[in-house]
């Protein structure tokens, strides 16, 4: 692999992303390539350490043969063999013997000091840090990454025209507001005010068995430009594959920094989830893992929704997943069963105004009828996305959002 040149919008070289992203790697409990960056870093270290190790050698082989070449001149006539082999055996040249024998078994293939040394650089700035389990990247190790990455999405998505801008107008949450008014056709349901459409009855004189259309009455949305926004990362054990899992992993990274850095009204809501569901934080994404052997998407649709269905804003969730489901509530139920929950949760998100967008990573005639039952149940959209693609995708998708 040819190592990266250095993006011109990032303040990171490329091979430290590189680095990062192989750190990742082996938190995830993933393995490395032979070509990956870690590894050409170790091997570089493996060369400067041998090259030392020879030019080390080279200059005490000459050391022991001057000593030896003084020792000779030093004692005359036939003492010279005795003076010699005692010359020889002085703790400087013994000493001098003991340290090129060493030099001339350095081995010049990495090592795990060579290994160690790459980790080390990394410690010393504060990017990962070594624990009993591994490797694990600290909080500004996944910064970093994530920032890195969010600069190589934008470089590409420059290309098209697209980046972050200031916004302008504001969107309109599902929080509901004070301000009552009639109803009017397409308003939901949820935002009827019982207590108002009963009390315009009474004031037209009749029973309140006797309502009218006329008579319902909604309250007005509050507007906001604030976004909550929830990526659900499937861990199942397919996920491991073909890089779908460091992709979903990259793309809350640079999510977070692209909100943090750019959008900071917004809030940014992590999900894994396999058998379980857990909220984390996205730097703590890679390292944090669920029981993995099924799959219930119900439950981490249903607690990012539990989560934020009560915050002002607007609310959108990316779920990312190449598995279609089949454990509900603690138990194997198969896919009919499980399917329907996920379909009764789409209905939810669209009765109180969530947008829920499917991010295919597989394209499996199964996967599509899901994704598609779940696009007739809400206003969302569904993506059939490549891993390697996954991060500007989903980045793009959210700017067209803020800018539209």
């Amino acid at each position: 692999m040819t190592t990266p040149k250095s993006n011109p919008c990032s303040d990171f070289d490329d091979s430290l992303l590189w680095l990062l992203r192989d750190a990742a790697r082996m938190q995830m409990g993933l393995g490395l390539d032979h070509d990956s960056e870690f590894m050409e870093r170790a091997r570089s270290h493996a060369e400067d350490r041998f090259r030392e190790a020879q030019r080390r050698l080279d200059e005490l082989t000459e050391k022991q043969e001057r000593l030896k070449a003084e020792a000779v001149k030093s004692v005359p006539g036939p003492q010279e063999p005795q003076a010699l082999g005692e010359a020889g055996h002085t703790a400087e040249m013994q000493g001098l013997e003991e340290e090129i024998r060493r030099l001339g078994r350095e081995p010049q293939m990495v090592s795990s000091d060579d290994y160690e040394e790459t980790v080390r650089d990394l410690e010393e700035q504060g990017l990962i840090k070594k624990s009993r389990g591994g490797l694990t990247l600290t909080s500004k190790g996944a910064r970093v990454m994530g920032q890195s990455l969010l600069n190589r999405i934008l470089l590409s998505l420059e290309r098209k025209d697209l980046g972050p801008h200031k916004i302008e107008d504001v969107g309109q949450g599902a929080w509901t507001g004070s301000t009552i008014r009639p109803y009017e056709p397409g308003d939901p349901y949820h935002r009827i005010s019982i207590e108002r459409t009963l009390l315009s009855t009474l004031e037209r004189g009749v029973s309140v068995r006797e309502f009218a259309a006329e008579d319902f009455m909604v309250h007005e949305p509050m507007h906001s430009t604030e976004l909550h926004l929830g990526v659900l990362v499937d861990q199942s054990a397919s996920m491991r594959k073909r890089g779908k899992l460091e992709a979903a992993v990259e793309t809350a990274l640079a999510l977070s920094e692209l909100m943090r850095l750019r959008y900071p009204e917004d809030r940014l809501r992590v999900f894994a989830f396999s058998e379980e569901v857990r909220e984390v934080k996205p730097w703590m994404l890679p390292t944090f893992t669920v029981p993995m052997k099924f799959t219930d998407i119900r439950a981490a649709l249903r607690a990012f929704r539990v989560r934020v269905v009560h915050e002002p804003g607007n609310k959108q969730c990316h779920l990312i997943t190449d598995s279609a489901p089949n454990y509900l509530d603690g138990e194997f139920v198969g896919f009919h069963r499980a399917m329907e929950a996920v379909i009764e949760e789409a209905r939810l998100y669209r009765m109180y105004g969530l947008v829920l967008n499917v991010v295919m990573l597989d394209d499996d005639p199964q996967l599509r009828q899901m994704a598609q039952r779940v696009a007739r149940e809400n206003l969302g959209r569904i993506a059939y996305v490549d891993p390697e693609n996954l991060g500007e995708a989903t980045v793009e998708d959210y700017l067209l959002l803020k800018t539209s």
